[in-house]
């Protein structure tokens, strides 16, 4: 195989397999599953990309103590309650 091979293969499995591997970790699941989902099938990158987590996941994603919705980390104020975080 010539080096332009290589590369597409990599490129065409590799790209989506991190991009899983990333998202996954950063909703709270299985990276390495979601890894290996997402290089053959880069339709899993795109699920896990409108997923929401169900549970807090530190520096990612929190869970409001008054709703119990989980919004992102970095935002101030629980989105779905009005509630200001601690």
């Amino acid at each position: 195989m010539l080096f332009k091979e290589y590369l597409f293969i990599t490129a065409f499995f590799g790209i989506p397999g991190i991009a899983g591997a990333l998202l996954a970790r950063r909703r709270g699941k299985n990276p390495v599953l979601w890894g290996l989902l997402s290089a053959p099938f880069p339709f899993f990158v795109f699920v896990l990309w409108f997923q929401k987590p169900t549970e807090e996941v530190p520096g990612y994603f929190r869970k409001c103590p008054e709703c119990g919705c989980v919004y992102p980390w970095k935002t101030k104020v629980c989105k779905y309650c009005g509630r200001p975080n601690e």
